[in-house]
């Protein structure tokens, strides 16, 4: 059983397409269907259900892939063992959310570099469905997400750090001084949003249809330094990660506004998938991880 065939396999049951499969792998489509040929003749099973133009995997391919996974994983650490040098050294790629890239958790990426300049890093700003996904397909190796605790049997969980997500507004904003708000007060504001789909838009937008009530977004866009500004200018009530706001907070630049009668906290999971090789640079970054802790 050839390992380039298992690979192929791999791509083609992630994107379930051979043409995109064989894009990424660099390969003519032909050679990717006779790969995958070879294994179907090995294996003696149909490993995909073809209905046209459109495959999926059967239920031999599923079984299948399980087996692959482990293969290609204990083959790359065999690599990485033997390839080894007295420096780690390598690419690690990393899916994080907008706003937890604009915070003190970019210390946790630069110290790290730092400590290890053989390491590269690749660090992509990505949607909490766009991180899963790539995480899914071997894209990333770890995703730092920001969301309800989630759980997945082919996940891992190295470190969670809650995250509370706060409503505030410019210190010039009459609400700035007041030391507790009722949410139906706030919600005669107008408010400066990330877009529609960001988890913590989604539950405060949930909470609020359950009970008869929403809200009225002037603005919306998915950068972090963007809202902090257009709330500054009193355009309207923000609603980010607390972590997010601590130098505009430092510089006085905003207020939090205490709500009396509403809180939305999430949590930030760092993931990595069970079901593919932990490279050095990985195990490296998550022994570090250990032993992080945000800066005051």
């Amino acid at each position: 059983m050839e390992l380039k065939n298992i690979h192929t396999f791999i791509k083609v049951a992630e994107f379930e397409n051979f043409t995109k499969a064989s894009n990424e792998l660099g390969y003519a489509q032909s050679t990717v269907t006779m790969q995958i040929q070879q294994l179907e003749n090995e294996l003696q099973a149909n490993l995909f259900e073809r209905n046209g133009k459109r495959i999926r995997l059967s239920s031999a391919g599923q079984e299948f892939l399980k087996y692959a996974y482990q293969i290609t994983k204990y083959e790359s650490m065999a690599l990485d063992h033997f390839h080894r040098t007295e420096e780690p050294e390598g690419r690690l790629n990393i899916g994080i959310m907008e706003t937890v890239a604009y915070s003190k958790y970019a210390d946790l990426f630069c110290t790290f570099l730092e400590k290890y300049p053989k390491i590269s890093m690749h660090l992509e700003v990505v949607t909490t469905l766009k991180a899963i996904e790539n995480l899914d397909k071997g894209v990333f190796d770890l995703i730092f997400l920001l969301d309800k605790p989630t759980v997945r049997a082919d996940w891992k969980t190295a470190r969670t750090f809650p995250a509370d997500i706060s409503f505030f507004c410019a210190s010039s904003h009459p609400l700035a001084g007041q030391k507790s708000v009722p949410l139906k007060r706030l919600l005669q504001e107008r408010f400066v949003l990330t877009e529609e789909g960001c988890n913590y838009r989604k539950v405060l937008e949930n909470d609020l249809a359950a009970t008869g009530q929403s809200l009225d977004c002037v603005m919306e866009i998915g950068h972090a330094s963007f809202i902090i500004n257009a709330v500054t200018r009193q355009l309207g009530i923000g609603l980010l990660p607390l972590v997010t706001l601590k130098e505009a907070l430092q510089r006085q630049d905003i207020a939090l506004i205490n709500v009396s009668d509403y809180q939305i906290s999430l949590v930030i999971q760092v993931i990595y998938s069970t079901q593919r090789r932990i490279s050095l640079p990985l195990q490296v970054f998550l022994s570090e991880l250990e032993h992080f802790y945000l800066p005051e």
